[in-house]
């Protein structure tokens, strides 16, 4: 069996793990394998060609896939669902909201809610308009709208 057959049949292995994982980790192995069946196909010889193949991967691991993941796994704002969606948004105080408790009504709904200490400290009174910052399991925290 010839070595740009064996480099090639790791590529195909390689992107059938990819298609279970979808961690983009096999795929760029995958590219590591094709560049080595190149190498092979071209006449380098045998270390060469394994040294193409695990130079390939690990630049693509280490250079291309945190940068892919970071693009693929970020969301636009308009498919954002549940409290991933809550950030950004506007609500009203019901009661004073403070660094440590208070209710608001955020998107027709009544809502714990403090202070995000990032931002201010200084209590808010009943009424006034607040941004969502974060939600920190069931908390709303929250400044006054600028």
């Amino acid at each position: 069996m010839s070595a740009v057959l064996v480099w090639t049949l790791i590529a195909l292995l390689a992107v059938g793990a990819e298609v279970l994982t979808v961690d983009l980790t096999f795929a760029l192995i995958a590219v590591g394998a094709g560049a080595a069946a190149v190498a092979s196909a071209l006449g380098a010889p045998l270390w060469l060609q394994g040294l193409i193949g695990i130079g390939v991967s690990l630049a693509g691991i280490l250079l291309v896939r945190p940068i892919a993941l970071r693009h693929l796994r970020r969301m636009p704002n308009a498919i954002r669902t549940g409290v991933d969606a809550l950030p950004g948004t506007t609500g009203k105080a019901l009661s004073e909201v403070t660094a440590d408790s208070g209710r608001m009504s955020l998107r027709g709904e009544v809502w714990s809610a403090r202070l995000d200490p990032d931002v201010t400290t200084m209590p808010v009174a009943t009424g006034t308009p607040l941004v969502v910052t974060r939600i920190d399991g069931a908390t709303a925290l929250v400044h006054p709208v600028d």
